[in-house]
């Protein structure tokens, strides 16, 4: 996942609205994110949810 690489928060935008074209939801990536929490480290995690909130604000 890209959260993983840090710095690719403007491609990271784009790949959250793309999958929410082909139906998943925000609750879907909130807990891939949390799942990858102890291996991405808590601040690239934080930084996926802001973008995440940004992207799909509901």
């Amino acid at each position: 996942m890209l959260l993983s690489l840090g710095g690719c928060e403007p491609q990271l935008k784009g790949h959250i609205r793309a999958n929410v074209n082909v139906g998943n939801d925000k609750q879907s990536f909130l807990n891939v994110v949390t799942n990858l929490l102890p291996y991405v480290g808590y601040p690239r995690t934080l930084n996926a949810i802001s973008r995440l909130n940004k992207v799909l604000p509901e």
